[in-house]
């Protein structure tokens, strides 16, 4: 039996022990912050990165839960989302969005994604990281952002001219993509698809689109980060057209 003088060391050994492992929990928890810190949407890990639209009002900015179909998952497998979408908010300016998705443990991305009927692909650099960018038309029928963007059950349908941005990190499991967004011009209004490419008018478009987005890492000051809610989303729509698809890591047993 220890004696009483010992057992008051062990306790003080124990209780610093357990002091030690708080503040590493506590460390560990506070290390990581997602939200938005004045216009920006920031992660200060997994990736650290700062994305926001230039010269365009945040509109509304934070989290919520998109689900992706087709994945063997009731219900749809669920992504923990982070988004932020700026402009004017009236169908007729344009508008930006940035959004980033992680997938729960056991799965990843399977690419960076480019839409069907897509043109002009290739590849813009944001902060030293390569982003797969296509430029399409995007309907406002069953679009995530119809509402951010002034639409209503009673508005007439439109359609936006797109240049999309898309980046995998962190072994695939996180996902981050932009789109700068305009009204579909009258000339390719009779078109459901671009039937060409690199034309002079889209180029003047994709240029606009790649001066639209500011991409840095993280600032060093993280005071200020808040993670609400993002307001007017239709998350039901935020699926695989969006995201792009995923697949589960195979998994083996051995007898």
């Amino acid at each position: 039996m220890p004696s009483p003088a010992l057992e008051v060391h062990m306790n003080r050994v124990l209780f610093c022990v357990a002091l030690c492992m708080v503040a590493m929990m506590t460390g560990c928890t506070g290390a990581l912050q997602r939200g938005m810190q004045g216009n920006a949407y920031v992660s200060t890990a997994r990736p650290n990165i700062s994305m926001q639209a230039v010269n365009m009002p945040l509109i509304t900015g934070g989290t919520g839960k998109a689900m992706l179909d087709g994945t063997g998952v009731i219900g749809g497998l669920s992504l923990n989302t982070w988004l932020a979408v700026y402009g004017k908010g009236d169908p007729q300016s344009p508008m930006a969005i940035v959004a980033m998705a992680e997938v729960p443990y056991g799965w990843y991305w399977d690419s960076d994604g480019q839409p069907p009927f897509s043109v002009d692909k290739g590849v813009e650099v944001f902060n030293n990281v390569g982003y797969a960018a296509s430029t399409y038309i995007v309907d406002s029928k069953k679009d995530p952002f119809s509402a951010v963007a002034g639409l209503n059950s009673e508005s007439q349908p439109m359609r936006w001219l797109v240049r999309g941005y898309a980046a995998r990190y962190n072994f695939n499991d996180t996902k981050i993509v932009m789109e700068y967004r305009e009204p579909l011009p009258e000339n390719l209004a009779g078109q459901q698809t671009l039937a060409e490419s690199m034309t002079e008018q889209l180029k003047a478009f994709e240029q606009r689109a790649n001066a639209a987005f500011a991409v840095a890492s993280a600032p060093q000051n993280t005071s200020g980060i808040t993670n609400g809610y993002a307001n007017s989303i239709s998350w039901q729509y935020l699926d695989q057209r969006f995201w792009g698809t995923v697949s589960k890591y195979e998994t083996f047993t051995t007898k």
